[in-house]
């Protein structure tokens, strides 16, 4: 049975679908469109309503998140009140793909697979964060004299630090996009050159810099959303658009250094699209449906102890400092309030939050995304002070909350704010499912939220009401105007794939099987299947 001699991979973190699939028609991205017309292509999901954090993890193990266990780097410590950081490496239990192909004698090159650390000992190379979206660990190799050889011939990547900025002028927004737009060159002759060094068997790069702009940059793309400045706009352009643009060169000239028997896969993983969702305005609305309780406002400087004092003090002195003056202390005095929050702990976790009363909430927020939100059940026997027992009142609990969640409305609209709440165990079944939220709320998308930290009109602010909470009103802070949406696509091209569609949608844990089948390798314990319109019957490939 034949086997694929080289197989290279190369995906746009979040890269949008739609975005891709216009600009390939209309010529603005060459490259895409002809790896979507010469290839075999299908549409994507990532996992149902963890996607945020958990795309990645899922399609390099294979399993779903209940199995891995990862949706955030910043996660519920079972048994405890206490968050923990899930450095995905050092966290997630399962094998990635690539670890399998290595140790049967697979040569591999992963570069920046986004969420993954590094694998000790593989058959090939890894670099990990040399240019990535997500910053866990910073950047690091395998081998580690790897990265003196990388510094030395390519540097740093131009984004330094987080893509996140609480505010950008138009210049800024500039700056931004060409940094990005010259990490993407960077990054492409990086990957030439170690592409050209070795005889992979599967090699791996991932451009995340559109991930970047979309969170960062969708106001300036979309005349829909709230923040759109028409004369804003006309100074910046789109700077999705020449970020895409810049991807699509990369792998054109990547594609140029592979030989017609490599089989190339093309990946755009979960999507962006417009901001929305309360979020934001979860634990007051879960205060006012009396399910969350959260200590007197003179009470909350006691309890948690004098660091705390001193941290709202702090906070409210923030507050009154110019603009300017913020920014230019921000990069040195964030840590130091990183490292006072969790010393309130008494140790190096943060805790979920030091002014709610855990030992009598019903629930609480668990951080998960701003489409979908995460509830934890204070569950009697798994957290330190359970209130809800498991059975049927942890049923009927999860019900009423839910009914009283789907009839919360928009004041502007009238319509409902939740499309839907979710109960992860319905969806999942796995060793790591307490390591998950509960329930998974998914905002309505007809309310698009515009963000103070573009500018400081009134889309930022959100007004719901219902009999039980009466009005709640909350301001949406954050930097970012874009954000996740669980569709991507994908092409394979090579020897013996003919062109057209797939008439079904892949799940994002195919991938993982679809490459350890391709080599013939099996591995019967993954919850993803082999992609199987891609295999024929006389080999691997038709």
């Amino acid at each position: 049975m034949k086997h694929p001699a080289k197989i290279v991979f190369l995906a746009m973190d979040a890269g949008d679908k739609f975005l891709i699939q216009n600009w390939a028609r209309d010529g603005t991205l060459p490259t895409m469109h002809s790896l979507l017309a010469r290839g075999l292509v299908g549409d994507t999901i990532s996992v149902e309503g963890l996607y945020e954090g958990s795309t990645w993890p899922s399609f390099y193990t294979g399993v779903t998140p209940a199995r891995h266990g990862f949706h955030r780097l910043t996660q519920i410590n079972p048994g405890t009140y206490e968050l923990h950081r899930s450095s995905p490496g050092e966290f997630i239990k399962r094998e990635p793909f690539w670890n399998l192909l290595s140790s049967a004698g697979k040569k591999v090159a992963i570069l920046d697979i986004p969420l993954s650390g590094i694998s000790k000992g593989l058959n090939g190379i890894q670099m990990v964060e040399w240019g990535s979206h997500d910053a866990v660990y910073g950047f690091h190799t395998w081998p580690r004299a790897l990265k003196g050889d990388v510094l030395k011939r390519f540097g740093n990547h131009p984004m330094k630090k987080s893509c996140d900025s609480d505010r950008r002028s138009p210049q800024d927004f500039c700056r931004f996009r060409d940094q990005l737009i010259e990490g993407v060159k960077k990054k492409c002759e990086l990957t030439i050159h170690y592409l050209n060094k070795g005889e992979w068997g599967f090699f791996a790069q991932v451009f995340t810099e559109g991930h970047c702009a979309g969170h960062q940059c969708w106001h300036l793309h979309d005349p829909a959303h709230p923040n759109y400045d028409p004369k804003v706009v006309s100074f910046t352009g789109d700077p999705i658009r020449e970020v895409y643009r810049a991807i699509d060169s990369a792998i054109g000239r990547i594609l140029a250094h592979v030989d017609e028997n490599t089989y190339v896969f093309f990946l755009a993983t979960h999507r962006m699209a417009h901001n929305v969702g309360g979020n934001f305005m979860l634990e007051k609305i879960l205060e006012k449906l009396n399910v969350l309780k959260k200590y007197p406002t003179t009470a909350a400087f006691e309890q948690p102890g004098m660091m705390n004092k001193i941290i709202n003090h702090a906070k409210g002195g923030w507050k009154k400092l110019p603009k300017p003056i913020q920014a230019t202390l921000k990069p040195a005095l964030l840590p130091l309030y990183n490292l006072a929050r969790h010393r309130v702990a008494g140790e190096d976790l943060p805790q979920i939050s030091s002014t709610m009363d855990l030992k009598n909430c019903k629930c609480f927020p668990n951080e998960n995304g701003n489409l979908i939100s995460g509830i934890r059940i204070n569950l009697l026997g798994r957290e330190p002070s359970g209130l809800i027992k498991p059975g049927k009142e942890l049923q009927d609990f999860s019900r009423e909350l839910s009914e009283d969640l789907l009839n919360i409305l928009d004041r502007d609209s009238g319509k409902p704010i939740v499309k839907r709440v979710i109960k992860t165990a319905e969806l999942f079944q796995g060793e790591y499912i307490d390591h998950l939220p509960d329930l998974l709320v998914e905002w309505n998308e007809d309310k698009l939220i515009g963000s103070k930290g573009v500018n400081d009109d009134k889309s930022c602010w959100l007004q719901v009401t219902s009999e039980k909470i009466g009005m709640v009103e909350g301001e949406y802070t954050y930097c970012r105007t874009g954000d996740h949406r669980p569709e991507g696509l994908f092409s394979v091209s090579g020897p013996g794939i003919n062109p057209g569609a797939i008439g079904r949608t892949i799940s994002i844990m195919d991938f993982a099987p679809t490459f350890l089948n391709l080599f013939g390798l099996t591995n019967p314990d993954l919850d993803g299947k082999p992609i199987s319109e891609i295999f024929g019957k006389e080999g691997y490939f038709k």
